[in-house]
């Protein structure tokens, strides 16, 4: 089922090709015609005098070692190539299996603007936000789905929360319904994004691979016996227009392929003025009406360094005031003493509901950092040098198959 599979085998047969054909012609001086097959090869040199074949094999590992650099080259052309085939393509869902989009555009300006877009199915009929979606193929490239896009602009304002239909060709995403159309499209590492409603232009986006950067993607799988994952990421930056307002920032585009209950997590990115990005995914595990929060994680990306720092021992924790907002309190540490604190108080928030044998909620909360402390090798980082930031925290409970 997984995709990602396919570039694996490519580049090893790649890579194989290259230093096989490199061996023969860079030491023997002839071709792999002349020379016969790679066993032939092993078969000659260990015939030849221990001097000699200790010079050839130190010859062997020194173009293994030139060529690596071709390999690492073909390696990031294919995952590239990867990431195109897992969006713009429908995944065959076995029992249980779930594939979603989701978009978070942040600003970068210092304002608390941020948009969200997030559509997906199920490969089982499910009930969400109250609609009764259900699992329906309606061509070989087109399926009823859920769709949900909100923003945030001086107020929170609702485009989307319905059923739709969603339609993929070679570079192209559309999601539609009566009120709402939407489109994603091009290809790595230049995208589009432009949505309207009831004719009127919502957002229209461009997505660009940053040039300064150190992970702008990441393509991970995980399957274990019937259960299991397949996401690619984007971290990048987009600029264009909200509301027929300038728009521009960072970008977080997501595809998940998910085989499995949807489990209970904690996850937030916080995008602040001066590039730095902090992210954190913690899920939970319930029992009996208690959340007990495992495999504590967080990262920070240094604009300044551009390097990304990695933080366990992580806790979470959120304190719901009196005029409805909730400050959430995240502390962590790692190996290097790299304490990290931060404070965060929620502007807008949006809940969503999922049943299928079960409930699930998931919240999506707009937060603006208002306390930031980050001890990095050695060196104080407050919320001053940052320039202060937003982003967002989401908190699910429940489960749902």
């Amino acid at each position: 089922m997984p995709k990602i599979d396919s570039y694996r085998k490519r580049i090893k047969k790649y890579k194989n090709k290259v230093i096989e054909q490199t061996i023969v012609k860079d030491i023997f001086g002839k071709s792999r015609e002349l020379m016969g097959s790679a066993k032939e090869i092993q078969k000659y040199i260990r015939k030849l005098p221990e001097n000699e074949r200790k010079r050839i094999t130190s010859h062997i590992e020194n173009t293994r070692y030139r060529y690596k650099t071709i390999e690492r080259l073909f390696i990031k052309k294919e995952k590239r190539k990867a990431v195109d085939n897992l969006f713009f393509s429908f995944d065959e869902l076995p029992i249980f299996g779930k594939e979603y989009w989701f978009m978070k555009f942040t600003s970068d300006t210092g304002s608390k603007t941020q948009l969200l877009f997030m559509f997906g199915r199920s490969a089982g009929d499910m009930e969400i936000n109250g609609k009764y979606l259900e699992n329906k193929k309606l061509s070989h490239d087109k399926y009823h789905g859920y769709v949900v896009s909100w923003a945030y602009d001086d107020k929170q304002n609702n485009i989307i929360n319905d059923l739709s239909t969603i339609k993929i060709s070679k570079n192209s995403i559309y999601v539609n319904n009566k009120s709402v159309s939407a489109c994603f499209s091009g290809s790595f590492p230049k995208y589009n994004l432009n949505i309207s409603k009831n004719d009127k232009s919502i957002c229209s986006l461009k997505i660009t691979e940053p040039k300064n950067q150190a992970l702008n993607f990441e393509i991970n799988e995980n399957y274990k016996a019937f259960f299991g994952y397949e996401l690619v990421n984007l971290y990048f930056d987009f600029e264009g227009t909200l509301f027929k307002k300038e728009f521009h920032g960072k970008c977080y585009v997501q595809k998940v392929v998910l085989v499995g209950p949807f489990l209970p997590w904690k996850w937030g990115r916080i995008v602040f003025k001066n590039g730095s990005i902090l992210t954190g995914f913690i899920p939970n595990l319930e029992i009996l009406g208690l959340k007990y929060q495992i495999n504590l994680n967080s990262y920070y990306y240094d604009s300044v360094s551009k390097k990304t720092y990695h933080y366990t021992n992580v806790r979470i924790y959120a304190f719901p005031s009196p005029d409805g907002c909730i400050r959430w309190i995240i502390t962590g540490n790692n190996a290097n003493k790299n304490n990290l604190y931060i404070c965060m108080k929620s502007y807008s928030h949006e809940t969503f509901t999922f049943k299928k044998w079960s409930n699930f909620t998931y919240i999506e909360y707009l937060v603006d950092v208002i306390d930031f402390s980050l001890a990095l090798d050695g060196k104080n980082i407050s919320l001053k040098d940052v320039g202060g930031g937003i982003g967002m925290v989401e908190d699910t409970g429940g489960y749902v198959f």
